[in-house]
């Protein structure tokens, strides 16, 4: 019977690109790393209910015209590959936002929280495309538009109408991601031989916890 391996979304963007063996020891060998961010979480998920049910104008003036129709929508489909596999492989995750268009289309748009004007696209795409596989393999319908939406921190402030209420100010950018899906496949298909190989890949060199995982290996 074949193992069912559920790949996230978010670890084919960060882990994978970050170190392949970590990626590899966290399906295969179930050795995870730590990787709980609950602050950007947080923001996110405040971000998500905000846009719910908002038009398109709300995230950028030049979209296509259409609404925000919902949040947190689970998404799992099956790999499909012509290749012989000792697993079976599934994509599994939660998209930040769908939007409907007028035209009968769907888009798919991740809220980002940053500090600064760097556009982390070329990493996020990743992500979004896996997003926009699964939700066409489900049968759900045609995503025609993928997307980022960032709220980048300018400032700290207190509201003038209360003494213990402060925030922080944010500006709005929304990034377009082009849809290259032969890319991704490409993706899915080295992420499957590297998994399906009972030999680890080696670790990048800069890789801290592989590093730390070395050394404590080696310490007497």
């Amino acid at each position: 019977m074949l193992t069912t391996i559920k790949l996230s979304p978010s670890n084919l963007t960060f882990l994978w690109h970050s170190c392949k063996k970590c990626f590899y020891n966290h399906y295969i060998n179930k050795i995870r790393r730590p990787m709980a961010m609950p602050l950007v979480g947080k923001m996110s998920s405040l971000s998500e209910q905000w846009f719910l049910d908002k038009t398109t104008d709300s995230i950028d003036s030049n979209l296509p015209k259409g609404i925000v129709t919902k949040s947190q929508l689970s998404l799992s489909a099956e790999i499909e590959t012509n290749e012989e596999l000792s697993n079976k492989y599934l994509l599994s995750g939660k998209i930040d936002l769908l939007v409907e268009f007028e035209d009968g289309n769907f888009g798919i748009y991740d809220c980002k929280n940053s500090s600064g004007e760097s556009d982390k696209s070329w990493m996020y795409y990743t992500q979004l495309a896996a997003y926009k596989y699964s939700f066409e393999k489900m049968g759900l319908g045609h995503i025609s538009h993928l997307g980022l939406i960032y709220q980048i921190i300018d400032s700290f402030d207190k509201n003038e109408n209360s003494d213990d209420v402060f925030y922080f100010k944010t500006s709005q950018k929304f990034v377009h991601v082009d849809i290259k899906m032969e890319r991704f496949i490409k993706l899915l298909s080295d992420v499957i031989q590297c998994l399906e190989s009972e030999i680890p890949p080696l670790s990048n060199k800069k890789c801290n916890y592989c590093i730390f995982a070395e050394k404590y290996n080696n310490f007497d």
